[in-house]
């Protein structure tokens, strides 16, 4: 039997190790979620992951209607006793716009992002690392928070509305 030379036995374990931090290191989820032009009526998505990294993605478009823009991620941790079945490490996400060009990033506890933006297309990438037992579990938000001026027209019309069926109550 033939032995095999030192430089081909430290070539082939350098090549494994490359591997393994190569499938460590890459995303073991990623998917992507077509929100649509966002609204004030909340876009709110749970997400149940198997245990590793992940890097999803929200597309999304604003309007010139509503484009203060409101998002947040949260951990669902699910804990028995010291037993973690499902928790997220390094829950985080970044803002892109159409031409890919980083907008924003938040992480934290919980990461949260609050901006007027352009009208046009745009996505989130949402990254951390499920890590319990059975993985990890988030839940993501995106709003457009109605401007004050919005508002203002919501109360006259409510205002207007109150008015014309008190006149109606007081002719009856």
């Amino acid at each position: 039997m033939k032995s095999q030379k030192p430089r081909s036995i430290f070539a082939k374990t350098l090549a494994m190790a490359t591997l393994a931090i190569g499938l460590y290191a890459a995303p073991a989820s990623a998917t992507i979620y077509n929100i649509g032009t966002v609204s004030s009526t909340p876009y709110i998505n749970s997400v149940v992951l198997p245990a590793g990294n992940f890097l999803d993605n929200y597309n999304f478009s604003v309007s010139a209607l509503a484009n203060d823009v409101a998002a947040s991620a949260v951990s669902l941790d699910l804990l028995l006793g010291n037993m973690s079945f499902l928790h997220i490490n390094n829950l985080a996400f970044s803002l892109y716009d159409g031409s890919n060009t980083l907008i924003a990033s938040s992480s934290g506890s919980p990461p949260a992002f609050d901006s007027v933006l352009s009208v046009g297309n745009y996505h989130f990438e949402l990254a951390g690392q499920a890590n319990g037992l059975s993985g990890g579990a988030y839940l993501f938000s995106v709003v457009a928070v109605p401007e004050p001026e919005q508002w203002a027209l919501f109360a006259i019309g409510m205002g207007l509305l109150g008015v014309m069926s008190r006149r109606r109550a007081n002719r009856s």
